[in-house]
């Protein structure tokens, strides 16, 4: 049965119970490793099946060919998706190429007015 990411705890939960042997509640579930987890998706993390690299890798490719604003639209656009898992998780593996060329252009910005007012 096919599960989409966006029923939330439901995907999370088909997840483990693809892998989970010998579950006899829910709790089971949720224990991995020697710790009770709150939630499904908290666990999936825990078993490594969440970890929003292809988000990473995505915009660390398009950052080869792409301009900065391109960056910042993808990331825009994986964050109205939906579809990251932990979008602070690929913010902090990524967020040095998506603020890329922002002081350049503050300082630019900054001399050209400054230059008016003289």
């Amino acid at each position: 049965m096919w599960v989409p990411q966006t029923n939330g705890e439901l995907y999370y939960l088909r997840m483990i119970l693809i892998v989970c042997k010998g579950p006899r509640c829910y709790k089971d579930l949720k224990f991995v490793k020697g710790i009770q987890y709150l939630t499904f998706r908290e666990a999936c993390f825990a078993l490594g099946f969440l970890d929003d690299r292809e988000f990473i890798e995505a915009i660390k490719e398009a950052s080869i060919w792409g301009s900065v604003n391109f960056l910042r639209k993808l990331f825009v656009c994986m964050l109205l998706s939906g579809a990251m898992d932990k979008p602070n998780h690929v913010w902090e593996k990524s967020w040095r190429l998506l603020c890329d060329g922002i002081l350049y252009n503050q300082r630019k910005l900054l001399r050209n007015q400054g230059k008016f007012f003289k």
